[in-house]
């Protein structure tokens, strides 16, 4: 059996899992977003370490003697500070935390350099970015360490300060090449090795650990897994050709690849971390996804969300989705929620549906950068809370073009793929990509339609030109 846990942005989540990858038990718990000041979002880590602690205790009731492993995985570009004993000094940043954006044109100076060596364009949600506001606040005193959300559950279970690849590639303080701490990144940020977690490959088995407190009383092997992102492609073996379209708070499009791509372009439109295992997640991560949509039903009063059958755009009516800026593929802090093309004859479902075409164009653009960087994508699955809202999911694979595989527990790829890192780790199996996945478990799909296929070829356009028109004007 193989206890995984999945520390994401919403949830704390943690599945016991057999070797054939059945779920036998899980374990959910939601995290609570603090919003105390302007522009923060952050996480307690006490929290997330107990609600961790609190799901492997449930999880593996009747099943104590048989746990063999714990893999671990979490969200990226979370930072906080920890004192020298490894007490917690400040709050988690997550990615929607908004307080380092005007830090991102310094950045922005080192950008293409940066770029190049860790494979993370000069983006606000970056630990590195925010490292350099925290300098400016006069946080980054003595014997301050940088926690990652990883390294500190790895710390509670083991007592050392380490932090997988895969978590560690999001922060922009590591090179993509030689997977170590990278020197620019280190010599910007007046960041030191030893304030730094040890890096480890997460498809290894890390060390064993023993958890008497939840009734293990054999030593398990640590696995170390990766960020959330890449296991959902673990989990669903989507590699090359086949990415994964994560629509949960962000709305997200990433494939594995052995390869190191980056952009030609200059805007630097999507990002190359490592996974685990030698491979590389490629694809771009928009700000602005299922939190948008809640955000819209919260502003409304409403908890349905009705989406007219007609291809909005074609009206003229566009919404850009930028609740909390943008990552991908404009990197713009500035961006903010915008409707265009409303009339007396228009109701909440067109104003839905025009906020998913928004999302989702701003997907296709991302897939249109990865595209002409000679990464073809042939195949999405679909991963994430969206992917249970069917006519949503339609509306994605009208815009990418693409048919998109629906998975019958689209918020369990990251434990499976978790697991199955789990396996990789422990010799059970050869490669990440080696598992089959039962007939049985075969998704199902939704296929585009060519004629609204050809609608969106012609909104996408206009649509960039709205965008590229607001950024100026909300750069000012």
């Amino acid at each position: 059996m193989i206890i995984s846990v999945d520390v994401g942005t919403s949830s704390v989540k943690v599945g016991l899992v057999d070797h054939d990858l059945r779920i036998l038990k899980n374990f959910v718990a939601e995290v609570p977003l603090i919003t105390k000041t302007t522009s923060a979002a952050e996480h307690d880590l006490h929290i997330l370490w107990e609600l961790t602690l609190r799901g492997i205790r449930e999880v593996v009731k009747g099943y104590e003697s048989r746990v063999e492993a714990i893999s671990l995985s979490t969200y990226l570009h979370g930072l906080a500070l920890l004192n020298a004993d490894f007490g917690v000094v400040t709050n988690v940043m997550t990615h929607l935390d908004r307080r380092s954006s005007k830090t991102q044109k310094f950045l922005e100076e080192f950008g293409s350099e940066l770029y190049m060596r860790t494979g993370c364009p000069p983006l606000f949600v970056l630990p590195l970015c925010k490292t350099l506001w925290l300098r400016t606040q006069g946080e980054l005193q003595q014997n301050i360490r940088l926690s990652f959300v990883k390294d500190y559950i790895a710390y509670k279970l083991i007592g050392r300060h380490v932090v997988d690849y895969g978590v560690a590639s999001g922060t922009g303080f590591l090179n993509i090449h030689n997977l170590k701490w990278d020197s620019l990144a280190l010599e910007i940020s007046q960041v030191s090795e030893d304030m730094l977690p040890e890096l480890y490959e997460g498809a290894k088995v890390y060390d064993y650990v023993n958890l008497h407190e939840v009734g293990i009383m054999d030593k398990v092997a640590l696995i170390l897994g990766s960020f959330d992102g890449a296991l959902q492609n673990i989990g669903y073996r989507a590699f090359g050709s086949e990415a994964v379209l994560n629509l949960g708070s962000t709305a997200v499009i990433r494939t594995l690849l052995h390869e190191i791509i980056i952009d030609k372009n200059p805007e630097a439109r999507f990002f190359t971390y490592y996974a685990a295992d030698g491979y590389r997640a490629v694809g771009g991560a928009s700000n602005n996804g299922m939190v948008v949509v809640e955000w819209l039903k919260k502003l409304l009063g409403t908890d349905s969300f009705p989406i007219t059958k007609n291809v909005v755009c074609v009206e003229g009516i566009y919404a850009l989705p930028y609740l909390v800026g943008e990552r991908y593929p404009f990197r713009d802090p500035n961006l903010a929620f915008t409707l265009f093309g409303l009339r007396l004859e228009h109701n909440q479902s067109h104003v839905n549906r025009a906020v998913v075409e928004g999302i989702a164009l701003t997907v296709r653009a991302i897939l249109t950068a990865l595209n002409e960087n000679g990464v073809k994508v042939s195949k999405v699955h679909c991963a994430g809370g969206g992917c249970s809202n069917i006519e949503l999911v339609e509306v994605f694979s009208h815009i990418l073009c693409r048919p998109i595989a629906i998975h019958s527990s689209p918020r369990d790829a990251v434990v499976l793929g978790a697991s199955n890192t789990a396996l990789r780790a422990l010799g059970y199996v050869r490669n990440l990509e080696h598992l089959q996945i039962e007939e049985s478990r075969q998704p199902n799909y939704i296929y585009p339609n060519a004629e609204k296929c050809g609608m969106y070829d012609n909104c996408l356009e206009p649509f960039l030109k709205l965008v590229e028109s607001v950024r100026k004007t909300y750069s000012k």
